[in-house]
């Protein structure tokens, strides 16, 4: 620690570890005050064996399968970031070009207009051919 703000975050640091260490801490002494200690810890503990027998291992191991995956989704997502910056940029850019020239660079698909009785000109077309 050679500069005050190494020392600031390193004292910081010890402090959410005794606060956390002091709240498991009373968790613990807590449950521990109880006439039957830790008895809906051993029952919910049971019920999830239970569970895991009635469903299957397979099943368990999907979820931790899907646990030990999750690292890896989230490295892939920061690597793809970059790229979806880059894009983001282009089109704005390409935008930009078009409204200078008095063109739109619109790809058609608009999620805040929902046609859900069809647009105006089918309606037109439909009632016409009546």
């Amino acid at each position: 620690m050679h500069t005050l703000y190494d020392f600031i975050i390193h004292i910081k640091g010890i402090e959410y570890l005794l606060a956390l260490a002091f709240i498991a801490g009373y968790l613990v002494y807590y449950e521990a005050l109880k006439p039957k200690p830790f008895k809906t810890l051993v029952e919910s503990g049971k019920e999830d064996i239970e569970f895991v027998k009635k469903t299957g291992y397979r099943n368990t191991l999907r979820t931790f399968g899907k646990i030990a995956a999750a690292p890896f989704i989230g490295v892939a997502y920061v690597v793809m970031l970059p790229f979806a910056f880059a894009y983001a940029l282009a089109t704005a850019a390409l935008n930009g070009v078009f409204a200078l020239a008095g063109k739109s660079a619109t790809f058609g698909w608009r999620p805040t207009e929902a046609y859900l009785a069809g647009k105006k000109k089918d309606r037109k077309k439909k009632e016409e051919e009546k």
